[in-house]
């Protein structure tokens, strides 16, 4: 005896036509047409957020460099005198401004427009007391940190404009997912009230 033929497997964008909210299958429910209009809108929304959040992105990425051009046209190199022999940087808010690689610190005094100044500056070498030195000072006279370079600019930006779609992806998935919820305990409900009603005519 022959054994009947398997029918051959219907691809997934078929089963997926056969499930959108148009299909003229008699066989899907209002609740099933609802459920596959919310998913389509919900994946609408969600592939329409990706140039909006490129937009962000942008804009961040142009703002960041606008401030990065304005750090870089405050700074200004001057000299500063060490007060005293380098050693590591200490654990302090002075540490912050440390660029990348310094090991050492000392407390240094230098002269600008505003009046003198004292703070610990970083070093990127062990120096001696009286020693002259180069640093980074803003408008102000102040000590200023490292300024953030172009690629790290366009990481930060890259970083927020993944965000924002992430979120607007979870802010669309986490109510589509509840109505997808409700609406299945709906025909849940509905099955048990049909058996009931086979079971006791």
């Amino acid at each position: 005896m022959r054994r009947p033929e398997e029918s051959a497997p219907v691809p997934t964008p078929t089963r997926w036509w056969r499930l959108s909210p148009w299909s003229r299958n008699h066989l899907m429910r209002p609740s099933d047409r609802a459920e596959a209009a919310i998913i389509l809108i919900t994946a609408v929304l969600i592939l329409l957020a990706i140039p909006f959040a490129a937009a962000f992105g942008t804009a961040t990425h142009a703002r960041l460099e606008q401030q990065t051009r304005a750090l870089r046209a405050d700074q200004q190199q001057v000299p500063a005198v060490l007060l005293e022999d380098t050693h590591p940087a200490p654990d302090t808010p002075e540490d912050a401004l440390r660029p990348a690689g310094s090991e050492d610190s000392a407390r240094a005094r230098w002269t600008t427009p505003h009046g003198e100044h004292t703070a610990v500056v970083p070093t990127d070498a062990p120096a001696k007391a009286g020693q002259t030195i180069t640093i980074s000072i803003g408008a102000d006279g102040n000590l200023t940190g490292p300024i953030p370079s172009g690629g790290q600019n366009t990481a930060l930006a890259a970083t927020a404009a993944t965000g924002v779609w992430a979120l607007s992806a979870g802010a669309l998935l986490i109510p589509t997912a509840l109505t997808r919820t409700l609406l299945r305990r709906k025909r849940l409900r509905q099955w048990a009230y049909e058996r009931n009603r086979l079971d006791n005519p």
